[in-house]
């Protein structure tokens, strides 16, 4: 091979790398950027349909969808769950509104094991009638209020430790998180909307 030959196979080969490079960089630039603007629907849960939630506390963030569920006290000494995420649904199949009777189901697992047989034996509630809202940005869900098998079911499946997944699921997908508080927390806040609710506190 002639001088002039592997000069040109390595301005090539130096051509090719930089072309690469430079599509490597526009992608990663591209996927920060994106990632810095999307939204943490962990962080703050927005005004709910229908209530006045006189008082609120976290009990899972995370997941892929950065969501976030709350724990809420509104008049009359109510306990709901509340979720703040963004539902993986086309605009098309679901336009910005409120959407009553909402079939949803909380899990628990305070195992990270993926069999059937754990998810199946996880501890979960039904709500037959969840209150779903879309915006522009959130999908929020509001449940009922909380009876008092369901909030015990809910603060026992919290404890020792918080659950290791936390999964909502409606409207056919979902969102998981990961528990932030323990059980007692739970039933502490619980307490206190009775006070709240009562105006004594």
């Amino acid at each position: 091979m002639s001088k002039v030959a592997r000069w040109i196979i390595a301005i090539a080969f130096v051509l090719a790398l930089a072309a690469l490079n430079w599509q490597f960089s526009r992608e990663a630039v591209s996927y920060l950027s994106a990632k810095a603007t999307k939204p943490d629907h962990g962080e703050t849960l927005p005004e709910l349909p229908g209530i006045a939630v006189l008082d609120q506390f976290q009990i899972a963030r995370g997941g892929e969808r950065s969501s976030g569920l709350w724990v809420t006290c509104s008049q009359g000494s109510q306990v709901r769950l509340a979720l703040n995420t963004r539902l993986p649904i086309e605009e098309e199949f679901a336009r910005n509104g409120t959407y009553p009777s909402v079939h949803t189901v909380l899990f628990m697992q305070t195992v990270d094991i993926r069999t059937y047989e754990a998810i199946k034996s996880a501890p979960r509630i039904v709500f037959p009638r969840a209150t779903w809202r879309r915006d522009s940005e959130n999908d929020s869900l509001l449940t009922p209020p909380l009876s008092a098998v369901e909030l015990d079911t809910l603060s026992k499946a919290f404890l020792p430790t918080p659950p290791v997944h936390v999964r909502i699921d409606a409207v056919e997908t979902g969102t998981e998180m990961r528990g932030t508080v323990d059980g007692r927390a739970i039933i502490a806040f619980a307490a206190r909307c009775l006070l709240l609710a009562d105006g004594q506190i």
